[in-house]
């Protein structure tokens, strides 16, 4: 056995446990061997320092290791021939840049290098460099910048676009940095020019990556990091132009999706949808309203809230758009979920949102004015006036869409019953109007004041204050 400082052997720093001693401190034997001029003892020395790391969280065993003053030798370790060593000193450098903003700045000097082992033919290396990136990326502004002027973003998009199958896993790994890089400082927006760089990129990738339980959380982090892109004022015609809205329609409708992919893919749906007509008319060409019926259809109440924020805003649009929401039966689940009041409060306010923009297309059109009623929407809405939304929302929503209705006129050759006053009636809408002008839970004084009209104008027996 060889003998390095201080009678220090192989064997002795092999058999000492990789651990933090009672006072929280690094071994000192382990910074007497990562000091000996011995190579076998100083890598030994290296890899108990890195097995506490992986051993011991980050909040207990990052600043043990910094207080040990070897940081800088470490960094030089990723200049070494030796692969291995540039593999645990990548581990290692990793590891101390997912701790807080403070003890990022002390691996901030391995940026340059970290860039350069990006592109490693070693996988196992280029991969600890690329998640080092993306924790640097993470971290803070001043240091996403630092390793963007270091050349580290241009360096993760040649790697995305590699599409190597050896360097899968590095490909992965840096979709997810990216996802880093466009984490939303607000104070600190990235210039657009910079994120239009980075739109084909992630296009591409969503696009060509086959939907598969190996791609699957890589495709959840380039869907959110597309979504990101919107954080720093990218606009609707730049997203769109990307080619990838037939892409994100066909990954919501795919049973293979994960339900966090849909998820995302909800979250950029969305966006396209709540522009102009013209712009909906894109998700709609690529097949949105199927993929909404499929993710109404699961239990998951996120993913219920995304699909109806996106059938709300479809439902807001031209006459046709509304038509085709009601010919994909997109109606039937928004109605199922604002009258069932064990489900959440913001799933039901965008039910009725849905509900309500459904309703300024009923005077015009008597299949649409046919399907809200038989649909049961009246009831609906009459329900909404009864959500405890804090917000109010809910209730304001139900208010306007039982103003249309009111404001419907139905043929003159109509049977009594289809007339909107026994329609509200049945309903038991004057009651909850005038419960929501009497609730002394109800602070919205503007709703409060569009009940009291709606009730003095059409339901006038009912608009005395109930007796209590």
């Amino acid at each position: 056995d060889t003998t390095g400082q201080a009678g220090l052997t192989l064997q002795g720093v092999s058999e000492i446990e990789a651990s933090l001693t009672e006072e929280g401190k690094v071994p000192e034997d382990f910074v007497l061997g990562f000091n000996s001029e011995d190579p076998e003892i100083r890598k030994a020395s290296l890899i108990k320092l890195r097995t506490i790391l992986q051993k011991i969280p980050p909040s207990e065993s990052v600043q043990p290791v910094i207080d040990t003053g070897l940081v800088p030798a470490i960094i030089s370790l990723l200049e070494s021939e030796d692969p291995r060593l540039q593999w645990e000193a990548t581990w290692i450098v990793t590891n101390i840049a997912s701790g807080t903003t403070q003890q990022t700045e002390h691996v901030a000097d391995a940026i340059p290098r970290l860039v350069i082992l990006s592109a490693s033919p070693d996988v196992d290396i280029a991969d600890n460099a690329v998640w080092a990136l993306a924790n640097v990326l993470g971290d803070s502004a001043r240091l996403r910048d630092r390793v963007e002027e270091e050349g580290g973003v241009a360096a993760l998009v040649k790697l995305v676009d590699r599409g190597e199958p050896s360097f899968e896993k590095v490909q992965r790994k840096a979709v997810w940095a990216i996802f880093c890089y466009l984490k939303p400082w607000s104070s600190c927006k990235l210039p657009i020019t910079k994120i239009k760089h980075l739109l084909p990129c992630l296009a591409r990738y969503i696009q060509e990556t086959p939907v598969n339980e190996a791609n699957m959380e890589s495709l959840e982090y380039a869907v959110q990091a597309l979504d990101r892109t919107r954080n720093h004022d990218l606009q609707r015609k730049d997203f769109i132009a990307t080619g990838v809205v037939p892409r994100l329609a066909k990954l919501l409708a795919d049973s293979s999706s994960s339900i966090i992919l849909q998820k995302q893919v909800l979250a950029c749906l969305g966006y396209v949808v709540s522009g102009s007509d013209d712009e909906r008319g894109v998700a709609f060409d690529a097949g949105l309203l199927p993929g909404l019926l499929v993710a109404l259809e699961t239990k998951d109440g996120e993913l219920c809230r995304l699909a109806l924020w996106n059938a709300s805003n479809v439902a807001a649009g031209s006459h046709s758009q509304v038509c085709a929401l009601l010919d994909f039966g997109l109606l039937k689940p928004a109605v199922r979920v604002l009258m069932d009041d064990q489900e959440s409060i913001i799933c039901r306010r965008h039910a009725c949102w849905t509900i309500s923009n459904v309703a300024k297309e009923i005077s015009g059109d008597a299949t649409v004015a046919q399907a809200f009623i038989e649909g049961r929407c009246v009831e609906a809405l009459s329900a909404a006036l009864l959500i405890p939304d804090p917000t109010g929302k809910a209730k304001e929503r139900a208010v306007i869409g039982i103003t249309r209705v009111l404001e419907w006129k139905p043929p003159q050759e109509s049977e009594a019953d289809k007339y909107p006053l026994t329609i509200l009636r049945n309903a038991s809408v004057p009651q909850n109007l005038r419960a929501v002008r009497d609730s002394r839970d109800v602070h919205d004084e503007k709703t409060k004041r569009k009940c009291q009209s709606l009730l003095t104008r059409y339901f006038p027996d009912c608009s005395r204050a109930a007796r209590v």
